[in-house]
């Protein structure tokens, strides 16, 4: 996971906090399937200290597409 240039978006969370965001959905993932899952679709991470943080609109999406996939 890179760090990319430019200004980050406003919406960063880190991995545990975007997997907690999906358990009332119906449709849980773990944060280690979504950091190997935002990691294979080349979404931008950014790293604060120890922190991995990505855009959670971001990983909405890509949550999506995923569970589309899987139907």
């Amino acid at each position: 996971m890179s760090q990319p240039s430019g200004p980050p978006p406003d919406d960063l969370v880190d991995f545990h906090t975007a997997a907690e965001f999906f358990v009332p959905t119906g449709h849980p993932v773990s944060h280690s399937t979504l950091r190997r899952d935002a990691q294979a679709a080349g979404i931008r991470v950014w790293v604060r200290g120890r922190r991995h943080l990505v855009s959670l609109s971001d990983i909405l999406v890509l949550h999506g597409e995923r569970q589309a996939d899987q139907e």
